[in-house]
């Protein structure tokens, strides 16, 4: 029964086992089967290859693929035989010769300079065997030297390929002051040791792409004429780029900086393609050159990255961004067009930051769009000001705003514009102006210039219309106008404050002919329309020789009007104290432009008010309107003040 029992548990689980023993057949016995048997190099092998070059691509290439190529200390012998003979080949034959170690395992120091053609970088002294295109390339280099008086530079020359696919370095990769003048093909290779190209050229392209550096790759002073090749590289030690050149395009997506990576003073001629990097370390840009930009999209950077004193042309793409630490771009260099694109930037840490001069980051800052980004702005408003950047602070709330008015004019009032009677709509078109007006007069409140330069236009623009109400009353039937030297007054300090106003204004607003357009619609319309109907309809009343402001005679010191309206009180006693202002002194035209001021900003010299009897209500409508304006522009100057002035800003702003 037993017996019985153990056959029915076998069959009944017969299938479970099948596919147990097939996959442990595939994970024991297939990889085997493929795996690559690499033959050890030796000399005869070695001689029957360099004596029997193949086709590849056209060119004539030593085959010294899938080898295992001992060229360690304990293999001497072998290792000097190895570069003598092949370093004979290269240098005798005429015609380039390329080597290809793809798939090979090389064991040792592999020193690649004693493989190549050594020549000094002068015309007189270049091979002959040189093609002239090979020549021409040579001198491309900026180590080239044009006359024998001007300093040497010896390089080794490789005029054929070089193919390292999938090749395994145990051991150090020497190829400093190298220059190649055909590709290099290094994807899929693993340098396990120390790999060293320091003051190398790179002619043609040179191709890394899926390689890992499992230690120090040194490209220090290196030269890559055409397109350097750097995709899904794993560089798990320090990598020197210092003072690296690319004349064409970079590109090192989705590679992995395990370590400190040092770009210092590298010049990128064209784009720097660094998107979907992962940073684990600091990284070093100081002093490089992007004229036309760099690309870090998706990049996540675990430390702090450096910019400082660079030059930048172009767009630098922060886009998707997942920032650790802190980015620094102190003292860099931004032209016109260059611009910092922080769409969907992630601060992922409190010790995110974005560091650069004031006045001058959060200029460079930009966000094509508003939705998806509101918590980028908060951040950078919140980071500016903890950093205690201000200016650059409110730059990026201006610019916050900008955004919101696009969105409104492209979404909110078109979508809603069929239904123009409805609530929503309305609201948002007079958000929309509101937002317009304060963005046009004030730079979203960034700008104190800005505002003073506005408060100047209204003071003196209105000072000049209570002159003209005041004291050009009607020429008949008897004549009540201001003397000669009135008018000289008055109209040259009109013009002059004006002038004052108008050049603040186009030095301090970013669209100056749109900030006089809003500031024409508030002061022209109203003011002109009710000045019109005072002169149409004409004055006949008593008291037509007397000015129409008064003023308190008890006191004259400079006086902050906050609490008292521009009409004299009702009180009999209180009136007693209010004269009528003097028409006949030299000086009269000023208190016009006092009683402008007390106003506008409710302060002034002296409390001028204007008279309650026998006035046209025209009058009295337009000092209303400039009094009404006085409430909101100090609730302007005010908010202003407390955005750009350290310390309140911090106390009102910081959450």
């Amino acid at each position: 029964m037993a017996t019985l029992a153990l056959i029915k548990l076998i069959l009944s689980n017969l299938k479970r086992l099948f596919w147990v023993w097939f996959l442990l057949f595939w994970l024991c016995y297939i990889p085997s089967a493929f795996a690559v048997e690499r033959i050890p190099l030796t000399l005869p092998l070695l001689q029957e290859r360099i004596l029997a070059p193949i086709l590849s691509d056209g060119v004539a290439t030593i085959d010294l693929r899938n080898l295992y190529i001992d060229l360690s200390e304990n293999n001497s012998e072998f290792q000097e035989q190895f570069y003598q003979l092949l370093q004979n080949q290269i240098t005798r034959s005429k015609k380039p010769l390329s080597l290809d170690f793809s798939e090979s395992q090389i064991k040792g120091d592999f020193l690649g300079q004693r493989l190549g053609l050594s020549t000094v970088l002068s015309k007189a002294a270049l091979p002959g065997l040189l093609t002239l295109s090979e020549q021409e390339l040579l001198q491309q280099d900026e180590s080239f030297a044009q006359n024998d008086n001007e300093q040497l530079t010896t390089v080794i020359i490789f005029r054929g390929a070089l193919k390292f696919q999938k090749t395994k370095f145990i051991g150090k990769v020497d190829f400093s002051k190298t220059f190649f003048l055909k590709p290099v093909e290094a994807n899929h290779t693993f340098f396990s040791s120390e790999s060293i190209w320091s003051e190398a050229r790179f002619g043609r392209v040179a191709d890394f792409s899926n390689s890992i550096f499992a230690k120090e790759a040194n490209f220090n002073q290196s030269h890559f004429l055409n397109i350097a090749k750097f995709r899904q590289v794993q560089f798990r030690g320090v990598s020197k780029w210092m003072n690296s050149r690319f004349d064409t395009s970079g590109h090192f997506t989705q590679s992995d900086f395990s370590q400190l990576a040092d770009f210092s003073n590298s010049r990128w001629i064209n784009e720097a393609n660094f998107n979907q990097v992962i940073w684990r370390d600091r990284s070093i840009f100081s002093k490089s050159y992007f004229p036309l930009g760099i690309s870090l999209k998706n990049s996540t950077f675990e430390k702090s990255v450096v910019f400082r004193s660079s030059y930048f042309n172009d767009r630098i793409d922060f886009q998707d961004v997942k920032l650790l630490d802190q980015v620094d771009f102190s003292n860099a260099e931004f032209n016109k067009q260059a611009t910092i694109n922080v769409s969907g930037l992630a601060f992922d840490s409190n010790n995110a930051k974005i560091l650069g001069d004031a006045g001058i980051i959060g200029q460079v800052i930009y966000l094509p769009t508003l939705e998806g980004n509101n918590a980028v702005l908060k951040n950078l408003v919140r980071n500016f000001r903890s950093l205690e950047l201000i200016s650059d602070a409110n730059q990026i709330e201006y610019k916050r705003e900008l955004l919101r008015i696009k969105f409104l004019e492209e979404k909110a009032l078109l979508k809603s514009f069929v239904q123009i009677f409805n609530f929503t709509w309305f609201k948002h078109f007079i958000y929309w102006i509101f937002l317009n007006i304060l963005l046009l007069l004030s730079n979203y409140g960034t700008n104190s210039n800005l505002v003073f330069s506005v408060g100047i236009m209204i003071i003196s623009y209105f000072g000049f219309l209570f002159w003209l109400l005041d004291r050009w009353r009607r020429k008949y039937p008897t004549p009540i106008l201001p003397s000669r030297y009135d008018i000289i007054c008055m109209v040259s300090s009109y013009i002059g404050l004006t002038l004052i106003g108008l050049s603040v204004i186009f030095q301090t607003s970013i669209h100056p002919w749109l900030s006089l357009g809003c500031l024409s619609f508030i002061l022209f319309p109203i003011p002109l329309t009710l000045i019109f109907l005072v002169y149409q309809n004409g004055r006949y009343h008593d008291l037509m020789n007397t000015s129409y402001l008064v003023q308190d005679g008890t006191l004259r010191q400079l006086r902050i009007l906050i609490g008292r309206l521009p009409i004299i009180p009702d009180y009999l006693p209180f009136r007693e104290r209010y004269l009528p202002i003097l028409w006949e002194r030299r000086w009269n035209w000023l208190n016009y432009y006092d009683f402008s001021l007390n106003n506008l900003l409710k302060t002034g010299f002296n409390d001028i008010r204007l008279r309650d009897e026998q006035l046209p209500s025209l009058i009295t409508s337009l000092v209303w309107y400039q009094w009404t304006l006085g409430i909101l522009y100090i609730s302007l100057l005010l908010w202003t003040l407390s955005r750009t002035i350290p310390g309140l800003n911090l106390l009102i702003y910081l959450k």
